[in-house]
């Protein structure tokens, strides 16, 4: 849902989440950051953020994560700064979400990330958008898998019928052999019984 602080005009930057941002949007918006990070100079950066300005990117996100997280949301100068860097790493996308047309086959997640830190209008619809996504991409792996499990066992259980009738029958068979040599046997015990008692 689109909230707006004070009565200010929808602009954007007026907008904010309703939500805390979807996992997958947050790693790559921190992951953003952390790029933008190292071509900031330290004066640019938020005081809380200093120490990490010699960390390696991945190394920044990794440790000051939630600290890089917190400050692009207070810290709006913090946020257009890290925002500029983005486009001019990424002038496609930045382009595309500025006229109000993110591309298609961009990944949704992407898509998201960049309007969070750019805050073009419109950018919580697209980050909900990208959190929905998200959740119907892990229902429907989840599903997949449920029905890959399921055809397993299905798979499992007949092999296992088929054995057991397999083994049954090579039983039955077994027991007929067996009986029909245990009647052989015992005709001819009778009959030798027989020869016995006459001779």
């Amino acid at each position: 849902m689109v909230e707006t602080r004070g009565g200010e005009p929808d602009d954007g930057a007026a907008e904010v989440l309703d939500r805390p941002l979807p996992d997958g949007v947050r790693r790559r918006v921190v992951q953003i950051v952390a790029d933008a990070f190292g071509r900031l100079t330290v004066a640019e950066l938020p005081a809380q953020l200093r120490q990490y300005a010699r960390f390696a990117p991945n190394r920044r996100a990794k440790f000051a994560g939630n600290a890089m997280a917190a400050a692009l949301e207070g810290d709006t100068l913090f946020r257009q700064r890290v925002g500029e860097k983005f486009k001019e790493a990424e002038p496609e996308l930045s382009g595309a979400l500025d006229s109000g047309s993110p591309p298609p086959a961009a990944d949704p997640l992407d898509v998201a990330a960049a309007a969070y830190v750019l805050r073009p209008p419109g950018w919580v619809k697209l980050v909900t958008a990208a959190g929905e996504e998200v959740q119907r991409a892990h229902a429907e792996r989840v599903e997949e898998e449920s029905r890959a499990e399921l055809e397993r066992l299905r798979a499992e259980l007949a092999a296992a019928r088929e054995q057991t009738r397999t083994e049954t029958e090579r039983l039955r068979a077994e027991l007929d052999s067996a009986r029909k040599e245990a009647e052989a046997l015992h005709r001819k015990l009778r009959a030798a019984h027989s020869d016995v008692k006459r001779g």
